[in-house]
């Protein structure tokens, strides 16, 4: 037995496993061994408005770097994650780099074959660019309206985000189980579970949803060839369950954390009544101290729900190997105990 989806003749990779993008921290790395294994991987939009300016370069300059990296160290298939709210023209630039690339390259176009865009509309005109270069173009939704509008968009699949996912979360808490169900029904179009998928039972059941995969953080993160720091990857082996907390992000209201003393001071600020402009350089300061020196105290750690069920450090090849071998024996032998004549 063998687990191939749509997604796999789509893409053209060997396992239905997205590493999700996990801006603005950089997935280099990563995304290198993801793909190595047949799996996804994707270069995330590291870097951003804030951060930037303390490294000296624009977020662009950030981001092709990441692109390029990756492109030398890996022949494997590899996508990127943008993020596109309509007053970015960071990924209008992204996305313009990419399809230049592509037109241009044809040993580029054959590895670089997947754009997922996230955090804004999919009908925005220059989007359509991508797959006119041949991409393939996939977007994240975490509502069945807004899964109908990347259908609408004439995007190739749709991640369908529930809200234990980690990072920023949509408005509404919808989650997982909840979304993915009625998302399948709502559209004709490949559908990838996003938000707690981290091993074999969570892609087992996806499958028997009638998703096409999963797309992956958290779990990502603590392994070894990870580009996370190690303090970093180790909060996530000391978390439980309940060790995660929805506070304000960047991007919208709602971003999920560990708690740690970051978060305790981040919410007693925000009880404080302080500032936008004292709260957002709290988030810029906890954003550095999480991406250059993995503090757990004074860092942002953004994780999903899923951190109580990670206990290890694994490779990225052991990730996937046990991901794929529970998958397959979760679907032989399920029906045998459950299924009467």
């Amino acid at each position: 037995m063998t687990i191939h989806t749509e997604i796999c003749d789509l893409i053209g990779i060997k396992h239905p496993i997205i590493q999700a993008g996990m801006g603005p921290f950089t997935t280099v790395n990563l995304a290198t061994a993801v793909s190595k294994e047949g799996a996804l991987g994707l270069v995330s939009q590291c870097g951003g408005p804030h951060y930037d300016k303390y490294r000296g370069r624009s977020h662009q300059e950030v981001m092709f770097e990441a692109i390029e990296a990756v492109n030398k160290q890996t022949n494997d298939i590899f996508g990127i994650n943008v993020r596109v709210p309509k007053t970015s023209d960071v990924a209008k630039d992204v996305v313009d780099y990419v399809v230049d690339r592509v037109e241009s390259d044809s040993k580029f176009a054959k590895k670089m074959r997947v754009v997922i865009t996230s955090a804004g509309d999919p009908l925005q005109e220059y989007l359509k660019k991508i797959k006119k270069a041949g991409m393939i173009h996939i977007h994240v939704a975490a509502a069945v309206k807004h899964a109908q509008r990347v259908e609408k968009a004439g995007c190739d699949a749709v991640v369908a985000s529930g809200y234990e996912a980690g990072g920023h979360l949509a408005h509404n808490p919808v989650h997982t189980f909840v979304l993915i169900p009625e998302v399948i029904k709502s559209v004709n179009i490949p559908v990838i579970a996003a938000g707690g998928m981290c091993d074999g039972k969570s892609l087992a059941a996806v499958l028997v949803m009638g998703g096409a995969g999963v797309q992956m953080g958290t779990r990502f993160i603590a392994t070894q060839e990870s580009d996370f720091k190690d303090n970093y990857k180790e909060c996530f082996l000391e978390g439980t369950e309940t060790d995660t907390i929805v506070l304000e992000g960047f991007l919208s209201p709602h971003c999920r954390y560990i708690s740690n003393p970051w978060t305790k001071n981040f919410q007693e600020m925000i009880a404080r009544g302080a500032t936008e402009e004292e709260r957002t350089q709290f988030k810029i300061d906890g954003r550095l101290y999480a991406a250059e020196a993995g503090d757990k105290d004074k860092g942002s750690m953004l994780c999903g729900m899923c951190v109580g069920r990670i206990h290890d450090l694994p490779t990225v090849k052991e990730v996937i190997n046990r991901i794929i071998k529970e998958t397959e024996e979760l679907l032989r032998t399920v029906p045998q105990k459950v299924l009467q004549d």
